[in-house]
């Protein structure tokens, strides 16, 4: 309860720091430089700034799994939605679901930056300073990193201008990496303080964990193996991180939109093409006689039914599955397949996840390909609700979407920028063309 009261709290704090136009309509109302310039101000925000970045999931996920084709629109959906489950040409600039997907993810980035620039100039408890920097960081650095897997290129910095010139997806990545690699080792120097810890870190948040998990996800994604492997095993995988939501401030997402309003279900594929035996299906998904609004057949959501459960921001069977593709990349085979059948063989975990299947012998995965190929496979039924297959389709070299409709991976490679952005910012790039 204390912490649902603080969330109230900083999230009608965060309105006033974010919403400057507010202090013409009232002006006893704190300015953003009041809020920024006070220690409370910036626990307050720091404390919104999670709750910010939780109302970002959804889009993440439906964007990655509607373009992947594992969800399927229903009649309640909405157009936007559709037109991701479409692809091709039918997703344009005005596309309601990207222009909200850019925005939310740019409010926290916005915030974040507010953070890293001001949480110093105030008295401040070092380990509380120290904590809040690095939970900027690690935000900051997870929401431009899911926007460089949805877009070729994206400003790095937005508080220093109102156009802010755009940066390739090499630039971005070592960007996110750097973010991640400072978080690290500012909480390492002055370890996070008590007040930080038991007032302003969401309730199940593992900040030590997220940081070096997400370390390991954006040093895989941008092609060093090593630096994965390396956060990867600094990764407690007996602990999780979670998101917390509760039924009276902030409400989980996903649960909104699959469970109250209905607008995508998972296609029946994902039940069909598994694995026999793999106990991960009925984790995810259950099976109902049900076509979606294109006629393919669904199945139900299982997790994440209730408007409080938490939302874990990453897995420990991705970690492990990290380990596994670092070492094939690098054709460790041996030890890939060490760590591949960690999660194939597991009935549990943390997160109470578990495929319960056989181990695969080198026998069965002679070469770096089949290993990768396994690997690709184990990913898409461990972490089928984390929004990371789009970008998966990309890195395993998977069909896009240029290539046949029967068989291509995607519905889209990249998005196209949001109109309103383009209207706004001169230096926004063409297009891709798919």
């Amino acid at each position: 309860m204390k912490y649902i009261k603080l969330l109230t709290i900083a999230l009608a704090v965060l309105a006033f720091a974010m919403g400057c136009s507010l202090d013409q309509l009232n002006p006893n109302a704190p300015t953003t430089e009041d809020v920024l310039s006070s220690p409370e101000g910036i626990k307050a925000i720091a404390i919104g700034m999670q709750a910010q970045y939780g109302e970002t999931i959804n889009e993440t996920i439906e964007v990655s799994n509607l373009i992947t084709r594992q969800y399927a629109t229903m009649p309640s959906s909405v157009l936007g939605l559709r037109e991701l489950e479409t692809g091709g040409a039918d997703v344009q600039g005005f596309n309601g679901t990207v222009n909200s997907f850019w925005n939310s993810q740019y409010r926290v980035i916005k915030t974040a930056e507010d953070l890293i620039n001001n949480a110093n100039k105030v008295p401040l408890d070092p380990g509380t300073a120290s904590g809040i920097l690095a939970l900027a960081r690690l935000i900051k650095a997870m929401s431009l990193g899911e926007l460089i897997e949805a877009f070729v290129s994206v400003p790095i910095d937005v508080t220093t201008s109102q156009t802010p010139t755009f940066s390739n997806r090499a630039a971005v990545l070592a960007t996110v990496i750097g973010l991640l690699e400072s978080a690290r080792d500012g909480l390492a120097a002055t370890p996070a303080s008590t007040d930080f810890n038991a007032n302003i870190l969401g309730t199940g948040f593992n900040l030590p964990n997220t940081i070096n998990a997400m370390l390991a996800r954006y040093a895989l994604i941008a092609g060093d193996n090593a630096k994965a492997l390396a956060a990867a095993n600094a990764v407690d995988l007996t602990k999780t991180s979670t998101l917390f939501f509760n039924s009276a401030t902030a409400r989980n997402p996903i649960f909104l939109i699959t469970v109250q309003i209905v607008y995508y279900k998972p296609v029946d594929t994902f039940r069909l093409n598994a694995e026999a035996g793999d106990r991960r299906v009925t984790f995810w998904v259950s099976e109902v006689n049900e076509n979606s609004f294109l006629g393919k057949p669904v199945d139900n959501f299982v997790q994440y039914r209730l408007d409080n459960s938490p939302y874990f921001v990453y897995l420990p069977g991705e970690v492990t599955l990290i380990k596994a593709e670092a070492y094939a990349r690098q054709n460790d085979l041996a030890n890939a397949l060490i760590e591949l059948n960690k999660v194939r063989t597991k009935t549990t975990d943390a997160a109470g996840i578990g495929a319960g299947l056989a181990a695969k012998t080198a026998a069965d995965l002679p070469t770096q390909a089949a290993i990768l190929d396994e690997i690709y496979k184990q990913r898409g039924y461990e972490l089928f609700i984390s929004g990371l297959r789009w970008g998966d389709t990309r890195r395993f070299g998977k069909p896009g979407a240029e290539t046949d409709p029967a068989t291509r991976s995607r519905t889209r490679n990249w998005l196209p920028y949001p109109d309103a952005e383009r209207a706004a910012n001169p230096n926004t790039p063409a297009d891709p063309a798919n």
